[in-house]
């Protein structure tokens, strides 16, 4: 025991948790309270809409339709910060994208409901760009990468409470229960709104920014937008990192919304178990960050990318060529998922908020937002004409897609093998 608080207290990770100050801390250390619920009710959204009457190709449609929000929204996202500041856009954004949808989720009845939460869910693209400036745009750069893990851990401890979802799924009807999460997470995430808004305070660039564009109409926000633009795809390196997310991003919304279908229709694996593959996943992320985050560094990015890709490549096309019945498979792949994941997300985080312009950053990072999603908002309803058709399908599109984000981080290598990332 002695020994293990020891290495607890050498872990870089934990130090950085200890140590956070300012708006990371409050970031940070209120994210559960989104996290926590998101995660609860997130393995069973496309068995919900399933059970409403929704099929295949209408539950790909909502998924492009989320998307298509979202692309609209990611532009417009950094203007927004600009003028209203990181910290009010934060908090009456995040009850637009959140509270509101989740009560519609909560009480809806067919296909229209769904495309009206997405389309109002779709504005969370706007808070992500302010709530990740209010973490870590006073924060030192060395750090990034720990406070991106950390944040992304937040939501993980849910794993500890997954369970709970299986009995109440095997004990009560899948749509009553999700009625009852939907509500649970709408309260969780007004309080955290609430809580995070008094914790926080303006960064040093949104005082700025807010100040340049006080009394000026919002299209003063958006002058010079084309400028930044050009610049945002002139730079080579940056326009990859957008590349890889944009593989990942189709492949996540592939085991969101389809991969649930998948291995319950064809691999047997029974709803109920669904939350905890989801608990799985996240305690085994969970461990992952702990033990690779401290040890992975942008500068070195090229291995643990391309060891995480790999992984996702060859995890997608075993689900393909698996035969029919052959669920226990689901568990060791969802264990190898996380492993993947927990190198890829805090990395190319880290990538893109270092290669974007300090000074431009909330428009940039917008822009970028909105590039990702263009690129990715055909493929939820391709994923759902393929599903339609197969259900493995998608896990074929999923490797495949993992394999071109490989030759983007070969590129990637080539351009930033002279460079160091603090001086890009």
């Amino acid at each position: 025991m002695v020994r293990f608080k020891a290495l607890i207290k050498r872990n870089q990770l934990v130090d950085t948790l200890i140590n956070l100050r300012g708006n990371a801390r409050a970031c940070v250390y209120t994210e559960p309270l989104w996290g926590i619920p998101t995660t609860l009710y997130l393995p069973l959204v496309a068995k919900y809409m399933e059970a409403l009457g929704l099929t295949p190709l209408q539950i790909g449609i909502v998924a492009t339709l989320s998307i298509l929000s979202q692309m609209v929204f990611a532009p417009l996202s950094g203007a927004i910060t600009d003028k209203f500041g990181r910290r009010w856009t934060t908090t009456i954004v995040d009850a637009i994208a959140w509270c509101l949808p989740l009560l519609i989720w909560m009480g809806a009845q067919g296909f229209g409901w769904f495309v009206v939460a997405a389309l109002l869910n779709g504005t969370w693209r706007i808070t992500e760009n302010s709530w990740g400036l209010l973490m870590v745009e006073d924060a030192p750069a060395a750090q990034l990468v720990n406070i991106y893990a950390l944040a992304n851990i937040a939501g993980l401890i849910s794993g500890f409470v997954a369970p709970l979802t299986s009995i109440l799924v095997a004990r009560h009807s899948l749509v009553s229960t999700m009625r009852a999460l939907y509500l649970f997470a709408a309260v969780s995430i007004g309080i955290k709104i609430i809580i995070l808004h008094f914790m926080v305070k303006e960064t040093e660039i949104g005082e700025q920014k807010k100040a340049e564009l006080k009394g000026k109409h919002f299209r003063h926000a958006l002058q010079g937008s084309m400028k930044v633009l050009r610049h945002m795809f002139s730079k080579r390196p940056l326009m990859l990192v957008l590349g890889i997310i944009s593989c990942v991003m189709v492949i996540r919304s592939a085991t969101d919304n389809f991969w649930p279908l998948f291995i319950t229709g064809s691999l047997g694996i029974a709803e109920e178990s669904l939350p905890l593959l989801s608990g799985l996943r996240s305690l085994a992320m969970l461990a992952a960050f702990f033990v690779l985050a401290p040890r992975i560094q942008p500068q070195r990015f090229h291995r643990p990318l391309q060891l995480g890709l790999v992984i996702m490549a060859a995890l997608h096309l075993v689900l393909f060529l698996l035969p029919a019945g052959s669920g226990w498979v689901v568990f060791p792949g969802v264990v190898a998922e996380a492993l993947a994941l927990s190198m890829l997300i805090p990395l190319f985080s880290s990538l893109q908020m270092l290669l974007m312009d300090k000074v431009e950053k909330a428009r940039m990072f917008g822009f970028s937002l909105a590039f990702c999603l263009m690129v990715t908002a055909p493929f939820g309803t391709i994923n759902g004409l393929l599903s339609k058709w197969n259900l493995a399908l998608p896990m074929l599109l999923s490797a495949a897609l993992a394999v071109l984000a490989l030759y983007f981080v070969h590129l990637l290598k080539k351009s930033l093998e002279h460079v160091r990332l603090d001086e890009a």
